[in-house]
């Protein structure tokens, strides 16, 4: 594989500003995890377990998406109850996840009161979203709900969050001036598989840490699996705000169905294009996720990767970027603003956001 210069664990976001102006806007890729690394000369069984340990966000996801990469290069056929096992811990992982990004990474004091006093309810949900693969009763619906709740989410259409909810969108709310809501958007879908798949078989580190379609540097996640019903006249962070809270109402009414909803996609979508090798992409709660497999004829790993979320939202030319490219800088906290704009498009690491003021030419 192609190599790239050694990178941080963290997104680099250095903003350069002229008077209220955003005179240029830069994203450096965070270093990725090698996955051929911690696999190669591993059995391939072993795989989604020691890939699950790994992450520590959205695991499930990465779990999921290694057993199905895993079953394709094997040319197993995957049971419907296990496929509705993943949907089940899928869909439990988006609501606690999306609780979980809200309530520890919006950015402001961590040991505000406001925020502490929801954390029981997270630790709820977190507890419940590890147990989904286990329950397939009521329960898990109930427990994720009432966390939800507790923590303020709007579950019926209409009504308003509340509780730390309604903090975050009040902050969301003061930045409608300065960074509208575009109706101008590129979203990844299913019907891209083939081509990321190709991709990812030519084994380049490059489209792992800057991932782009022909011609397109396309978006994942909840605002594009919800962008038809977002409100546009709250600005950009509202509306992305918005998502994440239909997001988590879909997921748990999709919890509450012994059948899938009526126009439902598939969460899990896997392949092979020959014997030993394995492809997957999963709708996890961040967007879609993709996991390439190369197995050998003893059932080792020879070649694993892994491409998130992340690096297409925070791609250098990326959504994040033109958004962000896209506003005025004209607010009494420039930093907060971009920190409270990256964590709408909830990454699965830190940001390292550095401000710099231009001279005038």
């Amino acid at each position: 594989m192609s190599e790239l210069p050694e990178m941080s664990t963290s997104i680099g976001v250095e903003v350069t500003r002229i008077d209220d102006r955003v005179e240029a806007a830069r994203v450096t890729p965070r270093r990725q995890v090698d996955a051929t690394r911690i696999l190669y000369g591993k059995a391939a069984s072993g795989a989604p377990s020691l890939i699950g340990s790994v992450f520590t966000l959205c695991a499930a996801s990465q779990r999921i998406a290694s057993e199905a990469a895993v079953a394709a290069a094997q040319a197993r056929p995957t049971p419907d109850a296990l496929r509705w096992r993943w949907r089940r811990m899928l869909y439990a992982e988006r609501i606690a996840e999306h609780l979980r990004a809200s309530l520890l990474d919006w950015p402001g004091e961590k040991s505000d009161p406001r925020r502490l006093a929801h954390l029981p309810a997270l630790r709820k949900a977190l507890a419940a979203a590890r147990a989904a693969g286990e329950k397939d009763d009521n329960s898990l619906h109930a427990a994720l709900k009432e966390a939800a709740s507790e923590i303020g989410a709007p579950l019926d259409a209409g009504r308003n969050p509340t509780g730390w909810f309604a903090e975050l969108w009040r902050d969301a709310l003061q930045f409608a001036r300065v960074a509208p809501c575009s109706s101008d958007a590129d979203f990844l879908a299913i019907g891209d598989a083939d081509t990321v798949h190709r991709a990812l078989r030519e084994r380049n580190a490059n489209f792992l840490a800057r991932p782009q379609l022909p011609g397109r540097v396309a978006e994942t996640g909840p605002f594009a699996r919800h962008f038809a019903y977002l409100r546009r006249n709250v600005g950009l962070l509202a509306a992305r705000l918005q998502a994440r809270f239909l997001d988590i109402a879909y997921a748990l009414d999709a919890l509450a169905r012994s059948t899938p909803l009526a126009g439902e996609s598939d969460l899990v979508v896997a392949r092979s294009i020959r014997p030993g090798e394995g492809f997957a992409m999963v709708d996890s709660p961040r967007g879609f996720l993709f996991h390439r497999v190369e197995i050998d004829a003893s059932g080792a790993v020879t070649a694993y990767d892994i491409l998130a979320p992340t690096e297409w939202n925070f791609h250098p030319a990326g959504p994040f970027v033109r958004a962000l490219a896209a506003t005025r800088l004209d607010v009494a906290e420039p930093r907060r603003f971009v920190a409270t704009l990256a964590a709408l498009f909830d990454p699965c690491a830190s940001c390292d956001i550095r401000l710099r003021e231009a001279l005038h030419a």
